[in-house]
This record gives structure tokens, sequence and C-alpha cells, in this order.
């Protein structure tokens, strides 16, 4: 192997391995702040190795120092993109939960979530584990995986095109955030306004009965049955979004191929 060839395997190896590391930065799981970066690096080196022997190189020289960069930071936004789009869908059922938890008056009991490394609504990190545990009961961290081989086929290394079609899809999907959670919270929602005009009820009809003291217990019980009875309902919602969802990003890939 000569000098130009050991240089152009390295220029591969990079763009290969950055695209990869964006991806790393915002995906649910392998992004997670619990798993050591030492980890994660090394896992991101292995993948890279690999699909070097997979995915299709093109017949390029090894391009000047500007240009290299250049790409280098395409690769890394393709990377994030992917995981970004994802991430939306955590985010919002994060974001649910926070909504349900100020009604059920949970609002200051939060934990500390091992994936951000933030500090959530406990409601919010019980609905974050079960989508996790959705996601990966659809296998969605090999979906992951062959997301990123598709996307080397999608995109030639160092390519980044842009059009009003990838914006608008790009806005649009950020835009269903707030729907989405919405949508996540709204059964528990309507219910316990519900409870909360019964008590404004109660308490214009019985002033004597201290109805603040008995608001917080009931709301907290009557706010965790809901969410049992509506897990299943919850799930399904998960595995539609989550089969969405890939398929947003693969056409979010072919706009910028």
């Amino acid at each position: 192997m000569t000098e130009e060839d050991l240089l152009l395997q390295v220029y591969y190896f990079s763009l290969i391995l950055t695209r990869i590391v964006g991806l790393f930065v915002l995906v649910p799981i392998f992004g997670s702040k619990a798993i050591p970066k030492r980890f994660k690096i090394g896992l991101a080196i292995i993948i890279t190795i690999i699909l070097m022997g997979v995915i299709s190189l093109p017949e390029v020289k090894v391009p000047q120092l500007g240009l290299l960069v250049l790409q280098l930071l395409t690769e890394f936004t393709i990377g994030l993109i992917m995981g970004f789009i994802l991430l939306l869908v955590f985010v919002a059922v994060q974001l649910a939960g926070q909504l349900i938890a100020r009604r059920m008056g949970l609002a200051m009991a939060n934990i500390l979530n091992p994936q951000s490394g933030t500090r959530v609504a406990v409601i919010g990190q019980l609905q974050n584990i079960i989508a996790i545990l959705v996601f990966l009961t659809l296998n969605g961290h090999h979906q992951i995986l062959r997301l990123l081989v598709t996307s080397f086929d999608l995109i030639n290394l160092g390519q980044f095109n842009t059009s009003s079609d990838l914006f608008a899809l790009l806005l649009r999907l950020n835009g269903d955030l707030f729907p989405m959670a919405f949508k996540i919270a709204l059964p528990i929602l309507a219910t316990l306004f519900i409870v909360d005009l019964s008590f404004g009820l109660v308490a214009r009809t019985v002033p004597q009965l201290n109805v603040f003291m008995l608001g917080l217990p009931l709301k907290l019980l009557v706010g965790l049955i809901i969410l049992t009875i509506t897990l299943p309902n919850y799930i399904s919602f998960l595995e539609t979004t989550f089969k969405n969802v890939f398929k947003n990003i693969y056409a979010v890939l072919k706009l910028i191929g």
C-alpha cells in the first residue's frame, strides 16, 4: 500500500467516523450520558472499521485541508440530524410527563435522568423508561445501525444537498414536538381537569370542606389510575410514532442526498 492509498483510507475512515459520532451525540440509548465516553468512542471506531468493508467508497483524492474540514462538518451535521429527529420523540415524552406531573401536583418531584444527565419529573422519567423499552422491543437499536448503513448509500461521503423541501420537512418535524406531547398527556390532563372542576363545585356547595387537603392526594390517585388504564394506548402510540420517525429520517436523507 502506497502512502497515497494510506492517506485515502484515513480520509474515508475520518468521514465515516465523524458521521457516526454526530449520530451518537444525540441519538437515544447510544448517546446516553450513562454510557462511558470511552465505550462510545470504541464502539464508533469498531462500527467505522466494519462499515469501511461494507459500504461502497467513492473514487476520489484526498482534498485540501479547507475542503476536508468542510466535509467533516458536513458528515457531523448529517449524523446530528438523524439523531435529532429520533430524539424529538423522547423529548416529547418527557415534556408530556412534565405537563402531567404539574397537574398531578408532582412538579417538584424530580429525579436524575441518566440519559441526558438532567433532572426531570418523576412521571416524565417513568414514561421515558417505557418509551425506551418499547424502542428496544421494536429493535430500534438495530434500526439505528441499519439507518446508519443506509445513510451512506443515500448520501455520498462529503455530500450535502440543501433545498426548500428539506428545510420545510425539518421544520414540520420540529413543529410536531408539542402536538405529540399534548397527545400523550391529553387523557390524563382532561381527566384531572374534570377532577378540578368537580372540586370547584364541591367547594362552592360545601364551603366547610377543606378541598385543598383532599384534592392533592385524590388528583395523584386519579392520575396514577388513568396513567395505568391508558398504558396500552400509550405503548401503541409509541410503536406507531417510532415506525413513522424512521420513515421521516429516510425521507430527510433522500432530500440531503
